[in-house]
């Protein structure tokens, strides 16, 4: 092989070694970025999962409270109709 070619060869590597550092940057800058966007979507699932578990547990109050009532109410009603018969 001449010097020529040595010389050729040696300029391709470095501009093929120059092409991969700048996608390496990029990708590295792409992780960060997408580290970043799954951080902040974990941080508002948390007050989601919050605002849902608050939510259920006054369902459920609520429940309880309207099946208290239901039963006073049946148990009122089926009084009455045992006084009057």
């Amino acid at each position: 092989m001449g010097k020529l070619r040595v010389d050729e060869w040696r300029d391709g590597v470095n501009t093929r070694l120059e092409k991969i550092a700048v996608i390496s940057t990029k990708q590295s800058g792409e992780i960060s970025h997408i580290k970043e966007t799954t951080d902040e979507i974990k941080i508002l699932i948390k007050e989601q999962n919050g605002r849902v578990r608050s939510l259920e547990q006054h369902a459920s109050a609520m429940k309880v409270v309207v099946s208290g009532i239901t039963i006073i109410f049946t148990g009122l009603i089926g009084w009455l109709f045992n006084t009057k018969g």
